[in-house]
């Protein structure tokens, strides 16, 4: 296997900084568990019973029946559930970013892509298990901030491998624009799943 042709000075390095984007997800994560807001940004005060409803052919929104009722004992342990899965990603993350970044660093393109392929498989993982664990009303927020955040995370990585690809170089500086915005992009839905679990409770 030929070795990766290293990209003009400072390419790299600019890059670096960029995969660092899920190093902190368990930081803002753990910033929102003891918050005291009743309710996350956008919710409406559904908590309170309607009259008789009017006959209909079925209900109007279906609920899976795993996903807690509203308010209550149940939803408290599904958040605490979501909380706790956030907080043990955090040491496979740091790791996952510490490969990117060593390897951006060091231009070693056939380590790029062994990182960056390692993170979409972690996606993977992430994205069954929330969607295997719908949400609570009290917690959709940040559930589908966090699904956002996911995403963003497995595109910035596929820019990456698409990166390892090119050989670097001058021939590499496009794929390497694109891995640098897609990283931008992940970093900002990191921003937006840590302001909303900042306002997100599920108090019994």
């Amino acid at each position: 296997m030929s070795r990766a042709r290293r990209p003009f000075p400072g390419i790299a390095a600019r890059a670096a900084p960029l995969v660092l984007l899920a190093a902190i997800l368990v930081g803002c994560a753990a910033s929102g568990a003891g918050t005291t807001a009743t309710q996350p940004p956008g919710a409406t005060s559904a908590a309170a019973p309607t009259s008789t409803p009017a006959p209909t052919a079925g209900p109007s929104r279906a609920r899976p029946l795993n996903v807690p009722p509203l308010g209550g004992a149940a939803s408290s342990r599904a958040y605490a559930e979501f909380l706790a899965r956030v907080g043990d990603d955090r040491t496979t993350v740091e790791g996952l970013d510490r490969d990117l970044t060593n390897a951006s660093s060091a231009a070693d393109l056939d380590a790029v892509r062994k990182a960056a392929v390692a993170i979409l498989d972690f996606v993977d993982v992430e994205r069954d298990w929330l969607l295997g664990h719908p949400p609570a009303d009290c917690y959709a927020d940040a559930h589908a901030a966090a699904t956002a955040m996911i995403e963003d995370y497995g595109d910035a990585a596929d820019r990456f491998v698409d990166w390892s690809t090119t050989g670097g170089g001058l021939n590499g500086l496009p794929a390497l624009g694109r891995a640098a915005d897609a990283a931008k992009t992940a970093q900002a839905a990191l921003a937006t799943f840590a302001s909303v679990l900042g306002g997100t409770s599920c108090a019994a």
